[in-house]
């Protein structure tokens, strides 16, 4: 039904320029512009929902329908929770900045947080995606 090859080079391609919204926006953190930080990562996180749904889930999908893949399928599980992790602090900060719920703690350890688990889930879907096209 899906190319998967194609939704995973396609998903990579979206992850990089993903990585390079989320370095721009620490740096207009860094540079005390925290509305376009908050513009820059309402953007970014809207794009990555949209390629967990169109293209990541689909993908994941097809890969858990096959037997003898439990060692990929548990990395490949692994790497989509924590993806969801980083879509739960998402939801939390962004409530947090409009003052929806109290923070626990400093705001900024949740978002280093979110950024170190992303990262995290950035380069274990690196090596899924070696591991399915490059190497093999």
């Amino acid at each position: 039904m899906f190319n998967i090859r194609a939704l995973a080079t396609i998903n990579i391609l979206v992850q990089g320029l993903l990585l390079i919204g989320v370095l721009i926006s620490v740096f207009l953190a860094r540079k005390g512009q925290l509305d376009k930080h908050c513009v820059v990562m309402r953007v970014a996180v809207g794009l990555q929902l949209f390629t967990i749904f169109s293209l990541m889930l689909p993908a994941m999908l097809g890969y858990l329908k096959h037997p003898g893949q439990e060692a990929f399928q548990i990395e490949m599980l692994v790497h989509h929770g924590l993806g969801a992790l980083v879509v739960l602090l998402w939801i939390y900060i962004n409530l947090a900045v409009s003052r929806r719920v109290k923070v626990a703690g400093q705001l900024t350890t949740y978002m280093w947080s979110a950024f170190t688990i992303w990262s995290a889930a950035f380069l274990l879907g690196l090596y899924l995606y070696f591991q399915l096209f490059v190497l093999q």
